[in-house]
């Protein structure tokens, strides 16, 4: 059996650039009539629910009303089942992940970055009081300031890159 790896190579590269496109667009936004520029969840978020959602109800659909006529029908139901399964669970961590950024309400504006805490505080800081940069395995961003508090930031939010990119550089030893 030969593939047409061409076919797949442009559908792997057009899917990349998409990505790219995305995360680029939902990066940063315009600070407000203030100076602040907020941290808030980006383009990349909505694509991931609605596409989610469209995937996860046209499979219930199918494993609904369609069906399959094959040998094997009751084996692909029940792998479609948990197909279903796993990606409504995605779409749901997407939107709880989509909601964790408008939380801690945070903003930032030249040296100060404001945020509002786990007990709902408002809590701010300069960028020169942060000490370290801590990165959880496939999640948020912890900023670590020289008096123990942290501030999370999800690095797929809009400005998000701008603060971790400002502090990275700052953080980052002396050649």
């Amino acid at each position: 059996m030969d593939i047409d790896w061409t076919r797949h190579i442009v559908i792997g590269l057009v899917s990349a650039l998409c990505v790219l496109a995305l995360t680029l667009w939902g990066s940063k936004s315009q600070p407000d009539q203030h100076g602040w520029r907020s941290i808030k969840p980006g383009g990349i978020y909505t694509v991931a629910i609605v596409l989610g959602t469209l995937a996860t109800f046209g499979m219930a659909y199918i494993w609904l009303f369609v069906g399959s006529s094959r040998p094997d029908a009751e084996q692909q139901m029940h792998i479609l089942f948990w197909l279903i399964m796993a990606f409504g669970a995605g779409t749901l961590i997407t939107v709880f992940q989509y909601g964790a950024p408008r939380r801690p309400v945070m903003r930032g504006r030249g040296e100060t970055l404001v945020w509002r805490g786990k007990d709902g505080t408002e809590l701010k800081r300069k960028l020169s009081q942060a000490v370290a940069l801590r990165k959880a395995f496939m999640g948020p961003v912890y900023i670590a300031f020289e008096d123990g508090v942290e501030a999370r930031i999800d690095p797929y939010t809009s400005n998000a890159l701008i603060l971790l990119g400002t502090l990275g550089k700052r953080l980052a030893p002396a050649d």
